[in-house]
């Protein structure tokens, strides 16, 4: 009879103990004032080839360079959620082909800027949204030749604009922090590290404390690498949390804060209307041989109005669900233009106008599996289907696609990833210029590789 009652009451220990880790979870919020961080690279490369032959000699050079930057950063308050980014890649290239009887030289320039911001304001748990995503690319090609002088030339300009406003209920958190500090309590726990058992509350505190120590700017990073330790560290300390700071208590701490995946995990549930109108075009300009001229126009407009919802449960630490639904209306309206000239002669005059509207049901579905600190299994499905008029031909369009997916995390820099999917579409066009349209199609696919960031 002792024994059973000391059983259940075992039992009932452990049941309390995982129930506050899952309340912890669905509750931690992620705040942080400000943060910023910015990646930058560069690159170049060069080849050189000759090749001689019985009655020629031929060679063939090239280079090219580029550099980019990467600029993001993040405002999590009470009252407002702030997010930022901005991206900038810059790229040339030149090359030459030389021969007896020809010279060609091909130089390329390319410049692609971006910007997004997206601003959360929060009363009572209510929210308005406002928020702007712009891309835009410029390249510039040229070939010159010594039997064709201006043998080729060629000017693409691109952009698009998409306007984000909305309001709704509730809040989507950023619980990733709260999940590696319970990694790291339980590691602690099981390797007999702790003093004594951490309250709920001061769970919650290692949670921001981990919060601060990766949202606070540190440009070195061994800087940083220390910065983050000693400040996870102290918080514990200062807690009288640690029975004894030898090398495996480093260890454990070191593993879990640089080693624990770190893919976001979300919480919470947000009701939302959105509308986002948005507009783009690009302009192309080609001329071959000195003669003829090529001269393409499109711009595109399109407004989305959607209204729904979506939740994401932490159901343990070791499974999340997520999953969702919303219904869109959808008017997309594109025009292009397209002239040709021969010899200064307007010979082609093509305008095409092509309009499609959508009202359509969209819904998500996901399981995630967290088995280790570095290990997460996805299984996804997501479906969208309803009613379309494309130039007043109208018929049911749809998709759906089952992923599966395993993310082992490795370090920050390195990852595995494998995929397992199938998709079906049905009656789709492509955004692009004229609407082409998607064949409907069955697609099995899957991936494994290495993804490793420099």
């Amino acid at each position: 009879m002792k024994k059973n009652v000391l059983a259940f009451l075992l039992c009932i220990t452990a049941h309390s103990a995982y129930c506050q880790q899952d309340s912890l979870l669905q509750k931690f919020k992620f705040r942080i004032n400000h943060y910023q961080a910015l990646n930058y690279g560069a690159n170049a490369s060069t080849g050189y080839n000759k090749t001689d032959f019985t009655a020629n000699s031929i060679r063939n050079s090239s280079g090219n360079g580029s550099i980019s930057a990467n600029y993001s950063a993040i405002k999590s308050t009470d009252k407002i959620l702030l997010t930022t980014s901005a991206s900038l890649f810059v790229n040339a290239y030149s090359s030459s082909y030389k021969s007896l009887s020809n010279t060609n030289y091909n130089k390329v320039y390319s410049v692609a800027p971006s910007f997004s911001l997206l601003n959360k304001w929060f009363t009572n748990k209510k929210f308005i949204e406002l928020g702007a995503a712009v891309s835009s690319s410029y390249s510039a090609n040229k070939g010159t030749s010594t039997n064709y002088p201006l043998f080729a030339k060629n000017n693409n300009g691109f952009y698009d604009l998409q306007i984000t406003t909305g309001i709704g209920c509730g809040r989507l958190e950023n619980i990733t922090d709260m999940q590696n500090a319970l990694w790291l309590y339980n590691d602690l726990k099981e390797s007999s590290l702790l003093s004594r058992p951490l309250s709920a509350d001061e769970l919650n505190e290692l949670g921001q404390a981990i919060t601060l120590a990766n949202n606070t700017r540190v440009l070195d990073v061994r800087k940083r690498t220390q910065f983050i330790l000693e400040t996870v560290d102290n918080y514990l300390q200062q807690k009288g949390l640690i029975s004894k700071t030898d090398i495996h208590y480093f260890t454990h701490l070191n593993d879990i804060l640089f080693f624990a995946n770190n893919s976001q995990r979300l919480s919470g549930t947000e009701k939302f209307i959105r509308l986002t109108p948005g507009i783009g075009g690009c302009k192309q300009n080609q001329t071959q041989y000195d003669t003829s001229v090529y001269n393409n126009h499109y711009t595109k407009k399109s407004v989305v109005l959607s209204v729904g919802f979506s939740k994401f449960l932490p159901a343990k630490l070791t499974r999340q669900n997520n999953y969702g639904a919303f219904a869109k209306l959808a008017i997309m309206d594109n025009n292009m233009s397209l002239k040709n000239y021969q010899g200064g002669l307007l010979v082609t005059d093509i305008k095409v106008k092509a309009t499609l509207k959508q009202a359509g049901i969209n819904a998500f579905f996901q399981h995630a599996i967290y088995p280790n600190t570095r290990t997460i299994i996805n299984v996804i499905i997501s479906t969208e289907g309803g009613y379309q008029d494309f130039e007043q031909e109208t018929n049911f369009y749809g998709h759906i696609n089952l992923t599966g997916g395993l993310n082992y995390f490795v370090s920050y820099r390195t990852s595995l990833i494998g995929t397992l999917g199938a998709g079906y579409t049905k009656n789709e066009y492509y955004n692009n210029q004229s609407f082409e349209r998607i064949p409907n199609d069955l697609q099995l696919y899957g991936s494994f590789g290495v993804v490793v960031s420099m």
